[in-house]
């Protein structure tokens, strides 16, 4: 498929006000700028221009060098991860490209994550530096630089694959062929009310079990624990149940169903904010049921969206050596990326 038809077919299928949607949501959450390009690198539901680096995609005499590069194939500028691209440009600033594809499984479109900073700035010399290099305004470069979000290899990598798998599968974009062979009008009219109805329910087709188990295995291994859940709540019981678990016994899995404000899920739930378990210095709430003296650490945090919490997710350790409240804000700029697609 050409690139311009793969530009049309894009521009059809994606619905703007439904994806923007949901991609502001993210941009609010994890203060990274999201976007929509075609497959060479053109904007098809561009960046927030006034947020997180924004200017730099758009003006490009500010030598963000990523989408302007002549006789460049746009793919070709990254690297190929299993799921997603990644490139990094002069100013040392990090993009991601997470595929759209039909279920042809050819790529029509891109969403884009970043521009983010992994792990340190450069010194503002370096900038100014880079800046007069391609006859950039310092002070503009600079503003730019500084609203752009510094994070972790590790922060970044749970960003990517959490949204991924929001993404993949979000909406069920039919292939070129299927598309094309109906010529009829009414059936035209059909087709496209279809893709409406998906774009309208994108939170409905997500993947929730992989999704949560996707979430989970993030957790564990940010905060270095080795066992844990996460239970959703049923809304026509009012209670927790386990949906995803890692480390846990089927025993202690099969069954469990908590009354929100009963046990410690239940209060977290009630509460609607995280706590975090010492064996040696319990908290006096919960104190008296905390029955297993093997949990060296623990934490349960609530899964919220729109003040109401539709989760829990619970982590603990046997060991001393947890990264747990190193990683809080982490763990909750996910749970609130994960909040955004309920």
């Amino acid at each position: 498929m050409s690139d311009e038809k793969s530009r049309r077919l894009a521009q059809q299928l994606i619905v703007k006000d439904k994806w923007w949607d949901m991609l502001s949501r993210f941009i609010d959450v994890l203060r990274i700028n999201i976007y929509i390009v075609d497959r060479t690198g053109q904007f098809i539901l561009p960046p927030e221009e006034t947020k997180y680096g924004g200017r730099l995609l758009m003006h490009p005499e500010l030598g963000f060098d990523v989408f302007k590069k002549k006789g460049t194939r746009f793919e070709s500028q990254f690297v190929g991860h299993t799921h997603y691209l990644e490139t990094v440009n002069r100013y040392d600033l990090f993009s991601f490209a997470i595929p759209l594809r039909t279920t042809a499984q050819e790529i029509i479109a891109y969403v884009m994550v970043g521009p983010v900073i992994l792990n340190k700035r450069l010194e503002t010399s370096e900038y100014v530096r880079l800046a007069k290099a391609v006859g950039a305004n310092e002070d503009e470069l600079l503003f730019e630089i500084n609203e752009i979000r510094v994070v972790s290899n590790i922060m970044m990598n749970s960003i990517i694959n959490l949204l991924t798998e929001i993404v993949r599968d979000s909406i069920e974009i039919k292939s070129p062929q299927e598309a094309t062979t109906n010529e009829n009008a009414v059936a035209q009219k059909v087709w496209e009310k279809e893709f409406e109805n998906i774009a309208n329910e994108i939170y409905s087709t997500v993947r929730v079990d992989e999704l949560l188990i996707t979430l989970l295995d993030i957790a564990l291994k940010m905060t270095g624990t080795q066992c844990g859940s996460v239970m959703m709540l049923d809304p026509k019981t009012n209670e927790l149940t386990i949906k995803a678990a890692k480390g846990l016994s089927d025993l202690k899995i099969q069954g469990v169903r908590v009354k929100i404000g009963d046990g410690i899920s239940g209060l977290v739930a009630k509460v609607k904010a995280p706590l975090i378990l010492e064996s040696e210095n319990p908290d006096s709430r919960v104190a008296h049921l905390m029955t297993r003296p093997e949990i060296r650490r623990a934490l349960v945090m609530p899964l919220v969206s729109k003040n109401r919490c539709f989760g829990i997710l619970n982590l603990h350790t046997h060991a001393d050596d947890d990264r747990i409240e190193e990683n809080l804000d982490n763990l909750h700029y996910l749970t609130q990326l994960l909040s955004s697609a309920f």
